[in-house]
């Protein structure tokens, strides 16, 4: 059998995996399929999706990074990454795989969706903090406020 077949067997049995949610097989018939091509950007792709499926985040966003090194046009891989860097919490670098796959493939609709959910998350984190500080100027202001009154009522404080 030639190295070729041998990846796509393993490669098409490690979808099938997949496709049943039995992930951890899944991954390894992906890394079987890479001894057998090292440079398939897909299978890279595909093990990495398996691995954020069982919240193996460092080790997803590893092949991602590898799958778009290997082809940095994949839109896709610049889009799961973000999407493990979400559920790292790491918005910053999430938004900025989002925002490359729109760039490299501005009809990736789930990209925008990703982005868009990204930007809600920010931009609560910062309104609350914004809120926080609106609040303590308040209460600084009241206590001021409270001052003053206090002093013009009874001028001998």
């Amino acid at each position: 059998m030639s190295e070729n077949y041998m990846e796509k067997k393993l490669f098409d049995e490690g979808a099938a995996a997949y496709l049943k949610e039995d992930y951890k097989t899944s991954i390894r018939l992906f890394t079987q399929a890479l001894k057998h091509d090292r440079k398939s950007a897909l299978i890279y792709l595909s093990r990495g999706t398996a691995y954020l499926k069982l919240n193996k985040f460092k080790k997803a966003i590893s092949d991602f990074a590898r799958a778009i090194r290997l082809n940095p046009k994949y839109a896709r891989a610049y889009h799961m990454r973000g999407l493990a860097n979400e559920m790292m919490g790491n918005f910053a670098p999430a938004f900025r795989d989002f925002d490359q796959a729109l760039e490299l493939d501005p009809d990736l609709a789930t990209a925008y969706r990703s982005r868009n959910s990204v930007l809600d998350k920010t931009i609560d984190d910062r309104l609350q903090m914004e809120d926080g500080e609106i609040a303590d100027h308040l209460a600084t202001m009241r206590v001021a406020q409270f001052t003053a009154d206090k002093i013009l009522r009874d001028p001998e404080i």
